[in-house]
């Protein structure tokens, strides 16, 4: 469309809308948005309607980042141990979205225990797609509202979580995190948030309809990743629209290549434990990093053994304990560990501000 023919619709607007909507936003909206805000009786012309408009990313509609599969891969061997069948998987999904040069396929539907690593794998595909990710929690949600919104002629009308992503991501391309669908409920009174998703991943995305907005957004170019522990709760009918990929459980040799390659060497750094030096020195000298806080295999076993999931997410928490008691420790004994053994862990994972007497 030319820029006088832009010029000439956005002439049409209403003063009001013309007053709120800058020319340059319009000219980036789809004619079918245009043609909707031109039609517009006053008397629907809400501010708050204006408002979440303006604030969705228009700018950045026709712009679909690139796949960068080294990246994908280095990232998802940085970040994930082992499941070899699983990053297989993914990286041919990311293969055929960078050959189409659009959106490939179903669904990935990552089923698994808590802990596996589901949310971020779904955070490493995003990253090497160049897209921002956005975790919409499904945890408990019974009614259709939460996702496509309530209309404007109710109380405490809103937008839903879709048209949320959109804002927050400020990306019509973002990768949307469906997290934990097999935990969704439903309600007789508003609709059941199943039936959101199956139109959403079924039918043509370019015409999704928020019922707040009431009018189509084109979701064509999101990338939606759902996640579940457990397949059983689905209906057959949504697991049918989903590609599902599996991830194991972990051994315990598996949980020890992990804590001692993955999760400690993350933790220390986050702590700033990774150089010991900086505990006893001013805070602004400058260390060249040479020892950091060790974690012994018999140690690591042990909480191993104190942490029977499948996953590796109470390992990681129990060794966040274990961080924060040897800076507590420090700070209040003035003794500095420099490694945990099995020995240690007792006294370490004690009190140590308020020990009962």
């Amino acid at each position: 469309m030319s820029e006088e023919q832009n010029e000439s619709r956005y002439s049409q607007l209403k003063h009001r809308l013309k007053i709120r909507i800058p020319q340059e936003i319009f000219d980036y909206m789809p004619e079918n948005i245009q043609n909707f805000l031109i039609d517009m009786d006053q008397e629907d012309i809400k501010e708050a309607l204006i408002a979440i408009m303006l604030r969705l990313p228009w700018r950045s509609s026709g712009i679909i980042p690139g796949v960068n599969l080294a990246l994908a891969k280095s990232t998802l061997d940085s970040t994930h141990y082992a499941m070899g069948d699983v990053k297989e998987k993914v990286m041919r999904y990311m293969a055929c979205q960078k050959h189409l040069g659009k959106n490939y396929g179903a669904v990935l539907l990552l089923v698994g225990p808590p802990g596996v690593g589901k949310t971020s794998i779904a955070a490493s595909i995003a990253r090497a797609m160049g897209r921002p990710c956005v975790k919409i929690s499904l945890a408990g949600v019974a009614d259709a509202i939460y996702l496509r919104g309530l209309q404007q002629v109710f109380k405490n009308s809103r937008p839903g979580r879709i048209v949320d992503a959109l804002i927050q991501s400020q990306s019509f391309c973002p990768v949307i995190l469906l997290d934990e669908v097999d935990k969704m409920g439903s309600s007789q009174e508003h609709g059941c948030p199943e039936n959101v998703l199956l139109d959403l991943l079924d039918s043509d995305r370019s015409v999704f309809v928020d019922s707040y907005l009431n009018f189509p957004l084109d979701l064509s170019n999101a990338i939606f990743i759902a996640t579940a522990n457990e397949l059983e709760p689905l209906s057959d009918v949504l697991k049918d629209r989903m590609d599902i990929v599996e991830l194991p459980s972990y051994s315990p040799e598996d949980k020890m290549h992990i804590l001692l390659g993955y999760v400690w060497p993350k933790l220390i750094k986050e702590y700033e434990l990774d150089c010991l030096d900086k505990l006893t020195a001013d805070r602004d000298e400058i260390f060249i990093c040479t020892e950091g806080l060790d974690l012994s295999e018999d140690a690591a076993r042990e909480l191993i053994k104190m942490c029977p999931e499948e996953g590796v997410r109470d390992l990681e928490r129990i060794c966040r304990s274990l961080c924060e008691a040897v800076i507590s420790i420090y700070y209040s004994q003035g003794l500095l560990y420099r490694r945990i053994e099995a020995e240690n862990l007792p006294s370490l994972l004690e009190p140590v501000f308020y020990k009962k007497r």
